[in-house]
């Protein structure tokens, strides 16, 4: 059997921390949608305990200590769950760095920053952890938190495109028209992640049902909305800035502005994947375009579904992977228009 090289490796390291970072984030709106994400009201531990308390006698001295927030066992071991998986990307990121670090000559400078620039995201993201968990009604870093772990995704993706051989930039595509499609994919890349964070938002907030309906929104294809209340950043889960309760017109605004950023970015992304389609023949290009339109369809539609049968976790869950899936087509997009790399 021959030899990995130690180039081989770092590629192989790349791709199982990228898997491993999707599959975070899928599990992740798991957490989140079965509200599992506040089950430990502390840390490091969770009420005070290394690991979930599932004794009687442990949630009984853990009700105690927390009366406002009663612990509830199936809650309190997705939490720690979460918590155990995230780390574990942090440790894969030392290896990965380290190695990173060591074929400096040979590879590329920034095959050396990206690692390095993943672990510091990482490292945020456990900060982030810890004041959702300490600020537990704080929607704006529950957003941030989701934010950063799509970030880390993204770049641990671009770590392994810029390793691998199969995806290569294009050649044979004009060089005027590849200046054109850059500019417009990444238009896409940043659409599509706005987004993304926007449903963070209305997720943070429990603002997915202010909408029973669609096309509508309560009947009306332009309700009342609140939109100073709705898009306040500091502020705790289900209150207005003022201090009382979250009321229905800006729960409407929130949900609102995640459907027009969605119309806007499908109708955008769908021309863009088209138009690679259309322009991309001598290059294969259109394979690319053609990954991106059937995400975006499928995505709308798990949308839709989802909305209408009042957010079942399993459709919810399927909304946010397909999305992450979206979001690394369109960075694989963004790969292959860019300038080849000097051999």
């Amino acid at each position: 059997m021959p030899a990995v090289s130690p180039s081989q490796r770092f590629f192989r390291m790349a791709m199982f921390a990228a898997l491993y970072a999707l599959v975070l984030v899928v599990l992740s709106s798991w957490w989140r949608t079965t509200e599992s994400g506040l089950g430990c009201p502390d840390w490091p531990g969770c009420y005070g305990k290394l690991f979930a308390p599932l004794t009687p006698q442990d949630l009984s001295e853990a009700r105690s200590y927390f009366p406002r927030q009663p612990a509830e066992e199936e809650r309190l071991l997705k939490e720690t769950l979460h918590r155990y998986f995230s780390g574990a990307l942090g440790l894969l990121m030392f290896p990965l760095v380290k190695l990173g670090w060591q074929l400096k000559k040979r590879l590329r400078r920034q095959q050396v920053l990206l690692p390095g620039l993943v672990f510091m995201l990482v490292f945020t993201q456990v900060i982030l952890g810890i004041l959702t968990a300490r600020l537990q009604h704080k929607p704006v870093v529950a957003m941030l938190h989701l934010a950063a772990g799509l970030t880390t995704f993204g770049l641990l993706w671009w770590v392994v495109l810029r390793e691998q051989r199969f995806w290569r930039p294009v050649t044979a595509t004009p060089a005027a028209v590849l200046r054109r499609l850059r500019l417009r994919a990444l238009i896409g890349l940043i659409m599509v992640a706005a987004v993304i964070v926007s449903g963070g938002w209305l997720s943070a907030n429990y603002a997915a049902l202010a909408c029973p309906d669609f096309p509508t929104c309560q009947g009306t294809f332009w309700p009342s909305m609140d939109i100073v209340n709705g898009f306040t950043l500091w502020r705790d889960v289900g209150v207005e800035y003022e201090g009382v309760l979250l009321n229905l017109e800006a729960a409407t605004a929130i949900h609102m502005g995640h459907r027009v950023g969605a119309f806007m970015a499908i109708l955008y992304v769908g021309w863009l994947a088209l138009h690679t389609m259309r322009v991309g023949a001598k290059d294969n290009l259109c394979r690319y375009g053609l990954l991106v339109f059937i995400l975006l369809i499928v995505q709308l539609g798990l949308g839709i579904m989802a909305e209408l049968a009042h957010l079942p976790v399993v459709m919810v869950v399927a909304h946010s992977a397909v999305g992450a899936l979206l979001l690394l087509s369109l960075i694989t997009l963004n790969h292959v228009v860019r300038p080849r790399p000097r051999e």
